[in-house]
Parts: structure tokens; sequence; C-alpha cells
């Protein structure tokens, strides 16, 4: 901005110093940036999630700074008078040269910065910086121009204001997003669903959504997966969130809602009892135990039309054992994917009944004599 001015006073250029007051613009624009770098980060009682959005709007501001600049270029070349004979020629034309090479090498290094952090407000300034840049191109090739007997200003002016009004607005909308809550962008989006599908316990994403705040990213993940146990539920979630937190680094927060798959087919568990040596056949009756129940019939009930049917009889290898018999059953229809038990044994406070819960094996007692009844009783027949 000095250096500008200093030219425009020595060479009586009235552009070099219009330049000049524009550049005085950017500097107010740069320290408003700063402020907001500074407080986006900070949180307080009104504001417990951050103030990450005070970048974007600072964002927004620069936007207009850059439409601003742009509604300059292009009324200077448009209304413009054509530039007097100008003093100090070789200075000038060095000068300029610095200040174009300074503010190139500046806007990159910003640029550059503001992509590594992730700061939607640092990127915004340098390509303001970048607009100023363009500008004092414009008067350096009015300047040759006119040296060399061509008037080129106007042409190349209006030219620059069009390019710098697209980036004012293309900067606008990306702020305007960001202050409504739009999405993340679908790339980002596709990424994090092929992390989900590579891992072989998510059976499916229910769905994946995230906004921009700042420079920080917030993402939601629904999905279902093939387990039951919360403690394995856990440890899977907390494998996705390392694996998109190395790939995404400005990810603040991941919130992953998991459930189990959805099934057609229910399965439930039943001890029956059933003489060695024999078969179960229609009228076998219910076990009045649990872990010493001979055998264990397995019901699927559709979920879709209600009908149940037996689908299995499994022997019981555990009624034998000493201890924990109970334990050892729960964990045996865990294997077998069962997902309901019921038995006319009362569980609640035992060994068996923790195990359930723990598996979420779902539990419920019965009256009931025989297997049919029950059968009749949750909505099917043999």
């Amino acid at each position: 901005m000095g250096l500008k001015y200093f030219l425009g006073e020595i060479s009586g250029s009235l552009a070099l110093k219009a330049d000049a007051i524009h550049s005085f613009a950017d500097v107010i624009s740069s320290l408003t940036i700063f402020v907001g770098i500074v407080i986006s980060d900070r949180k307080t009682k009104t504001f417990p999630e951050g103030l990450y959005k005070v970048e974007n709007l600072v964002a927004l501001l620069s936007s207009f700074f850059i439409l601003y600049a742009a509604f300059e270029i292009g009324s200077a070349a448009l209304y413009g008078q054509a530039f007097r004979e100008l003093t100090h020629l070789p200075q000038v034309i060095g000068g300029i040269l610095v200040i174009i090479g300074s503010a190139f090498a500046f806007s990159r290094y910003e640029l550059r910065i503001g992509l590594k952090v992730g700061s939607p407000s640092l990127v915004a300034d340098a390509k303001h910086v970048y607009t100023d840049l363009l500008s004092t191109v414009v008067i350096l090739f009015s300047i040759i121009g006119a040296y060399v007997g061509y008037s080129l200003d106007r042409y190349v002016a209006l030219f620059v204001a069009l390019l710098v009004g697209r980036m004012g607005l293309l900067i606008m909308i990306d702020a305007v997003k960001v202050l409504l809550d739009a999405t993340l962008d679908h790339a980002t989006l596709d990424d994090i669903r092929k992390i989900m599908e590579c891992h072989p316990d998510v059976a499916e994403e229910v769905s994946v959504g995230g906004r921009n705040s700042g420079r920080y990213k917030f993402v939601e993940i629904s999905l279902q997966m093939r387990t039951r146990l919360l403690r394995e539920a856990h440890e899977i979630v907390s494998h996705l969130e390392e694996d998109i937190l190395d790939r995404w680094p400005d990810i603040d927060r991941i919130i992953i809602h998991y459930e189990p798959v959805h099934k057609e087919k229910w399965l439930i568990a039943v001890p029956v009892d059933v003489n060695e040596g024999e078969k179960p056949d229609h009228n076998v009756k219910v076990s009045e135990h649990f872990g010493e129940a001979s055998c264990l019939a397995i019901l699927s009930k559709n979920m879709l039309t209600g009908q149940v049917s037996v689908e299995n009889y499994l022997d019981n290898p555990f009624r034998e054992i000493e201890r924990q018999k109970g334990v050892r059953v729960a964990e045996f229809l865990a294997d077998h994917e069962v997902d309901e038990t019921i038995t006319s044994a009362d569980l609640n406070g035992k060994g068996s009944g923790y195990a359930l819960e723990a598996l979420q094996i779902a539990y419920s007692r019965t009256s009931l004599q025989t297997l049919p009844e029950l059968m009749a009783q949750i909505g099917g027949e043999l």
C-alpha cells in the first residue's frame, strides 16, 4: 500500500494512488480475518460448540471487498480517463514489478496455509490479495501500452473485472452454504461411505451426512451392524472413527448411530425335555429348566407374516457340566444367532439371565406346558 502511494506521488498516476486506497481496504480485511481466526475456537456458555462460523462470516465479508474491487476495476475500464504523461517511468515500472512479485508470493503462501489448516477466511483473503495483484497488472499493462502507443488498459481492466467478480461470487456462495448448514461435498461423503462398506461388520449405511462449520467438519452416520453386543459395536465404532479422522483430520466431531440388522426371520429358542435316544415329536414339553434342559427347540418366526415354525432341535451340550450351565447355554444360543429365548424357568438374578442380557438375547417366561401351545400363543402352528 505504501509503495503504491509513493509511486503514484512521484509519477503523478492517479490510478496508482487509487490502487493504494484499495490496498488499504485489504489491510482492514486482513485484520478482520485475523480477529476471526483468534476468536473462532473460543467456547462460551452462550456458544458451547464454539464460534467456528465466525470465519465463514469473515469470508463472506471478504467476498464483498472482492466484489467491490471488481466494481472499481470495471468502472475504471469503462469510464476512467486515459493516463497522463508519466514521470520517472523506469522507477515506476520497477516498483510495480516489485509489488506484483511480493503480492503474488504472499497470496500463494497464504492460500497454501489456508488450504493446509482448512481455514475458509485465509483462503478467501488469499484470493482477495490475488485480485489486488490483478489490478496492479492492469495498471502495468496500461503504462506499458501507453509507452508504446497502444491503449489497452480499458479492455484488459474489463476482462480482469469479470474474473474478480466471478471469484467474489464463488467465495460468497461457499460462505453462505456453510452458514446455512449445507451438506458436505459429495466426494467426501462418498469416500466416508467406502470406509463403512469396507468394514466386514457393517451391514448397511442407513445414512451418511455432514456439514461445515468454519475450518472444521461435522459428520453424522447411521448404520446397521452384524453384532448385537454393545461392547463389540463400540469397538467397531471406535475403529471407524479412527479411520475417518486419519483421512480427514479437520473433522471436529463424528456421531455414529448404530443398530442391529433388521431381520425378516426372528429365531426363538425354547428349552424342551426329550428322552435320551428319542426324537422330539409334536407333543414335546417345555422344560422347567434352562441350563439342564436336554434339548433346545429353535423356532423361526416370519416377521412379515407372523407365522412360526420349528426350524431345528439342538441337543444341549452343557447339561452334564457342573457349573455355569445356563451361562454356557446362553453363549451357545448367541453362537447360533438366536434372538429370543422363552422358558418356564425363572432366570432373574441368575447368571444365565445376566448372560442373556449381556448377549442382547430377549428373555421371557411362559406357563404353557407344551411346545404346540407356546407356538399357538406366539402366532403360529405346527
